[in-house]
């Protein structure tokens, strides 16, 4: 990735490689670097070359040479001079996706926090279920050219066709948000929220859900547990397959309040857990659309809601769990970083339990 004042491909590559020691060792100005035939040894580069960078990162007021005493860190924290390059793929430009946004947003801001710089690289042309590079435009290129220290997934796909890409060039990947099949990652616990809503819905007395959820590699963590916490409610009196409804955006959700309402008023559903808000959005809104003036169903429900672009509901007994994409950004940078640091490609996966949405008084 060549930056500042493009002195050559290795200069350039010498200078990451210094603000990437200043910024793993979390350096702080007046810390004195070592020497260049340590750092050269270190980075893997010749002397000459980090003498060039070395004069480069003062001229930029990053560096302090003091005559006969050695070099020292004058800014820890430089703009515009990234000590790694991260990739975020995923991201969806068609129609919108608050959430997908909120992740990218919150990446962004992170990494660059971190001393990263990020280039998004998109869905070409919507989501897919097994995408390659030629799906995320640039992507390939960049990897090729070795333009890439790593890479950040927001999308909740299926990745074996991507990842044996980016195994073959050595790049590592975390995932970020949503569950997918992958041993890298910080994800929400979607499954937990389910069971922890059905159990409290369970308790009130209700004996007919219904699960609203976005397509993906979700069901191949929840389809177990769900069948095994429904063979422990015996009064449950919807099967797996009717219980479980998985659908896409705004549309899912219109299109389930209508099924619903086709439905004698005995056989819907008397409560909804929603695992995704824009969905939820679509069904009540739908709901009230349907039934005009006299709104006379309305079914209690649990939401998962985006803290960070929150979304209101026309619905009066819905208990909302937060989603913070910030606190995601901010683990899932960390392991990537971790990983990049250390070398190491051993499996790291963390699960985040949505909390329950504070109301003023608490």
């Amino acid at each position: 990735m060549i930056f500042g004042q493009n002195l050559g491909r290795q200069t350039e590559k010498a200078k990451q490689g210094i603000l990437r020691y200043i910024w793993d060792r979390k350096l702080k100005a007046g810390d004195k670097i070592p020497a260049q035939a340590e750092l050269s040894r270190h980075l893997g580069l010749g002397c000459a070359t980090l003498d060039r960078a070395v004069k480069s990162l003062v001229q930029d007021g990053v560096l302090e040479s003091r005559r006969r005493v050695g070099v020292f860190v004058r800014n820890a924290s430089p703009e515009g001079l990234p000590g790694r390059s991260i990739g975020v793929a995923g991201l969806l430009l068609d129609t919108p996706h608050m959430f997908n946004w909120s992740m990218a947003y919150a990446l962004q801001s992170e990494l660059q926090r971190n001393g990263c710089q990020c280039t998004m690289f998109p869905f070409r042309d919507g989501y897919r279920k097994h995408p390659e590079f030629s799906d995320f435009p640039g992507l390939e290129y960049a990897v090729g050219q070795g333009g890439l220290h790593g890479l950040i997934s927001i999308a909740d796909f299926f990745p074996d066709k991507l990842l044996s890409g980016l195994e073959n060039a050595g790049l590592q990947l975390c995932f970020s948000g949503s569950p997918a099949l992958a041993d890298c990652g910080v994800f929400i616990d979607t499954v937990g929220f389910m069971l922890e809503s059905l159990e409290k819905l369970r308790e009130r007395g209700f004996r007919s859900p219904r699960v609203l959820v976005g397509p993906g590699p979700l069901r191949h963590f929840s389809l177990p547990r769900l069948a095994q916490f429904l063979g422990h409610w015996p009064e449950c009196r919807v099967p797996l397959d009717d219980l479980y409804l998985e659908g896409y955006g705004l549309e899912h959700g219109r299109t389930a309040a209508r099924n619903v309402l086709a439905l004698p008023p005995a056989e819907r559903p008397d409560c909804m857990v929603l695992c995704d808000d824009i969905i939820a959005q679509g069904f009540f809104s739908e709901l009230v659309r349907r039934q005009g003036s006299r709104i006379g169903y309305m079914p209690p429900g649990f939401c998962l809601r985006n803290r960070n672009a929150p979304i209101d509901f026309p619905c009066r007994d819905v208990v909302n769990y937060e989603v913070d994409c910030r606190r995601i950004a901010e683990l899932t940078v960390r392991m990537l970083l971790t990983r990049l640091r250390t070398g190491s490609g051993e499996p790291a996966v963390q699960w985040l339990l949505p909390a329950p949405e504070k109301t003023a008084a608490e």
